[in-house]
């Protein structure tokens, strides 16, 4: 009855804080459906879309994740992610508020990483190793602080949290860490939700936070929402960026290792692939529009993927980043088990191009960028958002 209560006061708190901060009118909506095609609809007709038959609801472009610099980052076993700058562990329940959820308490059951500096900030192995740890069923909690200017991993208990320190029980002490000195807390309590992956739906608000669950229907003015975390919800569109319907059955290339990687310039210089970053080690963006996952390249390049036909469908937006200005101009091809599936040429003066082809049945991806007759120059190919979905 407790966890029930915890649970209800919750719901009321997001509801209630949405009601009162999202004051913006709700705008027509990009919606991409099942069949790959897209189309633009008015509010008044969100009720009509029927929730089985949509991949995407796109109202605005959430601010990048990359991007993030103030607060805190508190991610959770079921997938959600709530940008906050209040951040309190109480009993076994962490208090923390965004303009997404408006003031909650979260069961500390749920959390599963909290990033007391912007992920970003950190080099990608020290964020893979934390991901991995997340995912690994810790027996204990995994504190990462700064020491003599590298991070070091101290393995115990959390036993308190405020905005300014933790205090973190490790060898039989418990040690005082002010949180400028603090990188991650990787949570061994944390508890993967009941309801399968490939039925959740990941709701992206317009501070940045994410929402996952089952989605139930639209209206012209809210999207119900049944979540591992808060339980059923009516969220209001007035705060709501995107509806990705794909999030649960799908997988970032980025988070896949190539089988091989063949790299080489026009005069053989290598430029090495980058995982959610561009080949400079930018964010990717393409058009002024950053985007947080995906894959950054230089032509020549040629990435091959193991999927032992476990995937239905490859999708992602391509083009020549902005950071390379506009001489650019490359030719991205996509092949499974050696056959072209997909072929578009793109320059630095080209709008970015959607990409979505079928890969069922296929063994072997792979991603080629490569060179035309302008050499290589400029030559900075993002394969943005790219996804493999089952």
């Amino acid at each position: 009855m407790q966890g029930s209560m915890k649970s209800l006061c919750w719901v009321s708190a997001v509801l209630s804080a949405l009601a009162l901060t999202l004051a913006s009118p709700s705008h027509a909506a990009t919606v991409r459906l099942r069949d790959g095609s897209e189309r633009v609809v008015e509010p008044a007709a969100f009720s009509s879309l029927a929730v089985a038959s949509v991949e995407e609801l796109r109202l605005a472009d959430p601010p990048p994740p990359n991007r993030w610099r103030l607060g805190f980052l508190v991610q959770t076993a079921a997938g959600d992610s709530l940008r906050t700058e209040r951040l309190r562990l109480r009993d076994d329940r962490l208090l923390v508020e965004t303009p997404f959820t408006g003031l909650a308490e979260l069961p500390l059951s749920a959390a599963s990483v909290i990033w007391f500096m912007p992920p970003g900030t950190m080099s990608e192995a020290m964020r893979r190793e934390i991901q991995q740890l997340a995912a690994s069923h810790l027996r204990q909690d995994a504190l990462f602080v700064r020491k003599a200017g590298e991070w070091v991993r101290l393995d115990g208990v959390l036993q308190s949290l405020d905005e300014k320190r933790v205090v973190f029980r490790w060898q039989e002490n418990e040690r005082e860490v002010p949180l400028k000195l603090a990188g991650a807390l990787v949570l061994a309590a944390s508890q993967p939700p009941s309801t399968p992956r490939e039925k959740l739906t990941a709701l992206y608000g317009r501070d940045g936070s994410r929402l996952v669950g089952e989605l139930r229907a639209f209206t012209s003015d809210s999207v119900t929402f049944d979540t591992p975390s808060l339980g059923p919800a009516t969220v209001p569109l007035d705060g709501v960026a995107v509806v990705d319907a794909l999030w649960g059955r799908s997988i970032f290339v980025s988070e896949l290792e190539p089988a091989t990687v063949n790299e080489a310039g026009w005069f053989g210089t290598r430029f090495p692939w980058r995982r959610d970053a561009s080949v400079s080690g930018q964010p990717l963006t393409l058009r002024g529009r950053t985007f947080e996952r995906g894959l950054g390249v230089h032509s020549r390049s040629s990435l091959v993927y193991p999927l032992d036909k476990k995937f239905s469908l490859l999708t992602g937006v391509i083009g020549l980043d902005d950071d390379g200005g506009k001489a650019g101009r490359v030719h991205f091809i996509v092949r499974g088990d050696g056959r072209e599936l997909f072929r578009a040429t793109l320059g630095g003066t080209d709008d970015p191009k959607p990409l979505r082809t079928a890969v069922t049945g296929v063994e072997r991806l792979e991603l080629l960028v490569d060179f035309t007759r302008n050499e290589d120059t400029g030559d900075r190919a993002d394969w943005a958002d790219l996804r493999l979905v089952r």
